[in-house]
């Protein structure tokens, strides 16, 4: 593999005019691919989830550990609200786990968690206190309810605003349906924030803000966006609620954000079309149509790298953090990271392997060269190839969960 500077073959000819017009072609394309996603108006502010400016509704629960609860009890400092049930298959037992975490975060602010059961009529306060024990519940910091069916209920639909119902073909473990959502609760009673326990981001930014380092209208701001959207539906049997309860708290960050994942990845696949097929026009003795393919490689790649850093940056703008984390099945995990910690490590090594390879061709050090290209080539071509496969496991593998 030599690549070479078009500038660099000889004089003009049939041959050399026609790789000189495709790799126009193939530079214009990738140029076309990363102007289609430029910005073209800016994007509407986040429609942000409304609660009861007079707070959640009164209410009289049973405490596990004996005591009758109301919400009087609950006023003077904020709290926190988990909705769960003991026998749950489903994803109670993560919430009940961030909960944990939150708890421990939190022991020296002035914070209450409570968890509501969804399922009173199996979770008696024994019930409950035992499960609140094998937890590590603090029982002055957290506690658990239980009580009326129907009181529990309204206070999720009306006042939370979330989803609850028994199910209509209940299985072990699934016998009601219900959002998954830790909701924030002031002082006065009023809810102002929730946050999917699913979503590493949305818990990182719950911490944050009862630890006072972020504002709760700004973290509800960037939950509200859908690049942050995981099933909120505690049933993942059931998705028709979690769509309603999605289409309830958010709106479209600006599409060419959300749509340059998918430009890097052509970009990609074109930059390594360029690569082989320079390959293979060099393997031919054809070193005109090689030099036009590598450079349309050379370019491409170049528009790449603008088009992956405007990404992260607005990724880091509109969601808090640069980097959308892998989400697809935990058993291909291990697999991904084996793609991934070499092409991040090979990146940089690809860039500037590259540009040294060129400018020796642009230099006539033919030697120096041919013996650099040999290794330019392939880790050029993995980190090309390895580039798609990677958007292809974050974006399009089914996801269970959000992960690291």
């Amino acid at each position: 593999m030599i690549p070479s500077c078009l500038s660099l073959m000889p004089s003009t000819g049939p041959r050399l005019q026609t790789a000189g017009r495709l790799a126009s072609f193939l530079t214009t394309l990738a140029l076309l691919l990363a102007g289609s996603q430029l910005p073209r108006a800016q994007g509407a502010d986040p429609v942000l989830p409304q609660w009861d400016p007079a707070g959640i509704a009164d209410f009289q629960l049973e405490e596990c550990r004996g005591r009758t609860v109301t919400k009087s009890d609950l006023l003077g400092q904020p709290w926190l609200a988990a909705f769960i049930f003991t026998k749950c298959a489903g994803p109670c037992p993560l919430v009940s786990s961030e909960m944990k975490k939150l708890q421990d975060a939190t022991q020296d602010i002035p914070l209450r968690l409570v968890s509501f059961t969804v399922d009173p009529d199996r979770d008696t306060p024994d019930v409950l206190k035992y499960y609140a024990d094998k937890l590590g519940a603090d029982p002055d910091r957290w506690w658990f309810l239980t009580g009326d069916k129907a009181t529990i209920f309204g206070l999720v639909r009306n006042s939370f605003r979330m989803i609850v119902e028994d199910a209509e073909e209940p299985q072990p473990g699934f016998e009601v349906i219900h959002s998954i959502e830790i909701m924030h609760v002031n002082a006065e009673g009023v809810v102002i924030g929730r946050y999917n326990a699913r979503n590493e981001l949305h818990m990182a930014r719950l911490k944050k803000v009862v630890q006072g380092k972020m504002e709760a209208a700004e973290a509800q701001r960037l939950n509200a966006l859908p690049t942050d959207a995981l099933p909120t539906e505690g049933n993942d049997e059931s998705a028709a609620g979690d769509s309603e309860e999605t289409a309830a708290g958010s709106v479209e960050i600006p599409q060419w954000v959300l749509r340059l994942p998918t430009t890097n990845a052509l970009l990609n696949s074109l930059a390594t079309i360029c690569l082989v097929s320079g390959y293979v026009f060099i393997r031919r003795g054809d070193r005109n149509s090689h030099a036009a393919m590598m450079l349309s490689a050379l370019v491409t790649s170049a528009i790449f790298l603008g088009c992956y850093l405007t990404y992260h940056f607005a990724l880091q703008r509109y969601t808090g953090n640069s980097s959308q984390p892998y989400q697809g099945p935990p058993a291909l995990k291990p697999l991904y990271l084996c793609i991934l910690i070499p092409h991040i490590l090979l990146a940089p090594v690809a860039t500037g392997m590259a540009l040294t390879t060129v400018w020796h061709a642009w230099r006539k050090n033919w030697e120096k060269h041919r013996r650099l290209a040999r290794y330019t080539f392939p880790i050029w071509l993995y980190v090309s190839v390895t580039g798609v496969i990677i958007y292809l496991m974050v974006y399009h593998l089914p996801r269970t969960g959000a992960g690291a």
